[in-house]
């Protein structure tokens, strides 16, 4: 059982709320999600006014917010709408605990005034970047990722940004194969690294909308233990170098290679998680070749290597020759 705690404040943005809903709300038990319980907690535990229209029923007071796994600070309508003192003691008590507090979207502005973002990496949705540096002036702000992690404090860009962060906090505490099992029942792909763009400064060129830039993705996909490389991603979209370089990264807001690599380690990391193949067989199967690369590369991406990544999420029951797809 994983808590959730929601801080509902007045101008809670609805979007947010749903996101959160869909994330930890629903039952998934039977696709082995879950269970969480998610507390909406407000001062005095009052019905809350959220934006654009309606309001919801707290199910708890601020004090709801203790104790739970993870706090989290949705966006408001009204980024420097005031924050009530209590709420920014029971944020800052909650990380001072050891729970994880992150704020979605423009939630950023709440944990600033809780003084949680002094000195750690933070971003918001793009519009508002400039109004959270004036509000948080300590924190170092990141003006192109989709969301941050640090010590235990997350913020994400707006408004999809919001759900990434989720899935990424669904992934970092239950394991790859649980987020990509829950990304799968809401009909999206896993949650987009950090690091990539809030957003495309320039329209997608024409063809970046087009089926076959997916199927291209697809297809590498299911070869990434092939030892493809980016010239044969290229090779089968049917462009020129140059043109698939400038529309992949356009579309997914990453280089050929970047997205490469970082599908690899997914697919070790489910195959870490769900079979009992040895590194080096993990590292073989998932294109990474061997089992010094497979350490390098999910130190600098995960933070941990594969040994210590599989003590904590392997799942039981899993032998070997099992998860042989990349889907």
């Amino acid at each position: 059982m994983r808590t959730i705690g929601v801080l509902l404040l007045p101008g809670t943005r609805m979007f947010d709320l749903a996101v959160i809903g869909e994330v930890w709300g629903q039952d998934r038990t039977d696709s082995g999600i879950g269970p969480f319980t998610v507390r909406l907690c407000s001062p005095g535990r009052v019905r809350t006014a959220v934006s654009p229209f309606g309001d919801v029923a707290a199910t708890h007071g601020l004090a709801g917010l203790d104790g739970c796994d993870l706090v989290l600070a949705p966006g408001r309508d009204d980024p420097l709408a005031a924050v009530p003192a209590a709420a920014g003691t029971a944020l800052r008590r909650a990380h001072r605990e050891g729970r994880t507090v992150a704020g979605l979207c423009s939630g950023a502005f709440t944990l600033a005034t809780a003084g949680l973002l002094d000195g750690r990496p933070a971003t918001t949705h793009w519009r508002d970047l400039d109004a959270l540096a004036r509000v948080a002036p300590r924190a170092d702000l990141h003006r192109d990722v989709l969301y941050t992690d640090d010590g235990g404090v997350l913020t994400s860009a707006g408004v999809v940004g919001g759900l990434d962060l989720c899935l990424y906090l669904v992934r970092r505490d239950h394991g790859a194969d649980v987020a990509a099992a829950l990304a799968r029942r809401l009909v999206m792909p896993p949650a987009r690294e950090g690091g990539q763009r809030q957003y495309v400064d320039n329209p997608l060129p024409p063809a970046a909308s087009q089926p076959g830039m997916a199927s291209t993705m697809d297809w590498a996909l299911a070869r990434l233990g092939s030892g493809i490389g980016v010239e044969d991603l290229v090779g089968h979209a049917r462009m020129s170098e140059r043109t698939f370089h400038r529309e992949f990264a356009a579309a997914t807001g990453v280089t050929p290679g970047r997205w490469l690599r970082v599908q690899r380690v997914r697919y070790a990391q489910r195959l870490l998680e769900t079979t009992a193949l040895p590194v080096e067989r993990v590292a073989q199967r998932s294109g990474l070749g061997t089992a010094a690369n497979l350490r390098r590369r999910m130190r600098a991406e995960v933070g941990v290597g594969p040994d210590s990544y599989r003590r904590t999420f392997r799942s039981g029951g899993a032998t070997v020759g099992e998860c042989t797809s990349t889907s």
